[in-house]
Parts: C-alpha cells; sequence; structure tokens
C-alpha cells in the first residue's frame, strides 16, 4: 500500500510537471516597436487604446501572455529605433529592466509601425523615399538577426490624398523588404479609409475604431 501511495505521488508529481511545461510553452511574449501609432496616440497628446492593447488583452484574456513589452514613442524616426536597438536601449516595466535586444529575441509576436509620425508633416520627395529604404531595409535585417519567429510589419496610410502615390511606394518597398526576410506584411491604407476612424480632418492619428481594424488584421494574420 506504502509504495502505491509513492508510485501515485511520483506519477502525479511527473504528471504536473508534464503540464507546467506544456503550459509554458503556450504562454507568450508580445513586443511592440514604432512610433505615435503604436502606442494608441491621439491628437489631444494623450495614449489611447491601440492595436498593440487589443493584441496584448487578447492574450491576457486567453491567459497566453507571459510579457508585455512596449519601445514606443511619439515622434520616433526609423533611424531613432536603429539607434535604439544598436545602443541596447534599456527599460524598466514593473521594477524589470528588459534591454530592447533581449526583448527582440525573445518575442513571440514582435509589432513594428513606422514611419507615420516623421512622414506626416513633410512633402514625401524621391530623396525621402529613398533614405526610407535604406533605413527600413537595415532595421528589418538588424531585427532578422534577433528574431526569427512571427513578425508583423504594419505599412502606412495617408488623409492627405496628394501623397497616396507616394504612400503606395514606401508600402511596396516596405512589403519587398518583408518578404526577403520572412516577416508579415499587413497593408492597412485599406481599412482606414473611412472618416468615423478619425478624431479630426486634419490629424492623421485614428481612435479606438481604426485600431481594432488593425488588430483584427494582425489576429487573423497570427
Amino acid at each position: 500500500m506504502k509504495n502505491k501511495l509513492i508510485l501515485i505521488t511520483i506519477l502525479g508529481t511527473i504528471f504536473s510537471a508534464i503540464i507546467y511545461f506544456h503550459t509554458k510553452s503556450d504562454e507568450i511574449n508580445i513586443v511592440a516597436l514604432g512610433d505615435g501609432l503604436a502606442l494608441g496616440m491621439t491628437p489631444y497628446n494623450i495614449k489611447g487604446y491601440s492595436y498593440n492593447d487589443y493584441l496584448k488583452e487578447e492574450y491576457k484574456n486567453n491567459h497566453k501572455l507571459n510579457k508585455y513589452y512596449e519601445f514606443a514613442s511619439t515622434g520616433k524616426t526609423v533611424k531613432e529605433l536603429i539607434y535604439e536597438i544598436k545602443d541596447n536601449k534599456t527599460i524598466n516595466i514593473s521594477n524589470e529592466k528588459i534591454e530592447i535586444q533581449r526583448a527582440i529575441n525573445e518575442a513571440s509576436i514582435l509589432t513594428i509601425n513606422i514611419g507615420m509620425d516623421e512622414l506626416s508633416e513633410d512633402k514625401i520627395t524621391s530623396s525621402i523615399i529613398k533614405e526610407y529604404k535604406e533605413d527600413i531595409e537595415e532595421l528589418l535585417s538588424m531585427i532578422k538577426m534577433l528574431n526569427n519567429k512571427k513578425v508583423i510589419v504594419l505599412g502606412l496610410y495617408t488623409i492627405k490624398k496628394q501623397e497616396l502615390l507616394n504612400i503606395n511606394k514606401i508600402n511596396a518597398i516596405i512589403r519587398e523588404t518583408c518578404i526577403s526576410n520572412n516577416f508579415t506584411f499587413i497593408d492597412i491604407s485599406s481599412i482606414l479609409n473611412k472618416n468615423e476612424y478619425y478624431f479630426t480632418n486634419e490629424s492623421y492619428y485614428i481612435n479606438y475604431l481604426g485600431h481594432k481594424e488593425i488588430y483584427n488584421k494582425i489576429s487573423k494574420a497570427i
């Protein structure tokens, strides 16, 4: 009887360990890189609910979220993000220090949106497109060396109709660069053409409805 109880205890321990490690393997880390759009920024200088928040909540509600790290700030350019990765920027989240290279490396899902802030005010010339192309190729190449799992790269959009052709050129560049790095490109320009997604007619920042549309596309891609 005693041996039988010991055997049951051992088997129970093994079974619990199997369940634990299987559950742990299902947990994911989400990392968000980008500018004000990635933050859910509004034209009122207040952070709103972003597509990254929707994504985080989905996995949190399913008890599959391990960590969520956000390396995003308003006005961030592609060059600045490149420098942050090269310098291995560190942030503090809930008393935990995390380096950007480590966060990217450990990400199960990595979302990237960069370019809306830096291109929103300028007339997009051929030289700007050329510079952006070089920068985005360098950025995604760096990320490829750190992470070969699920990388989601969002394209750009515009509320300035005169810049639509140039935005399409930039999106083609992002798409081609994603293909060469085996990343997932999501074109959001076609879904953000409704007035109800915007706070004002002058601002390119979208409201929570627009962010939910982006989240829906990301969710389908995942």
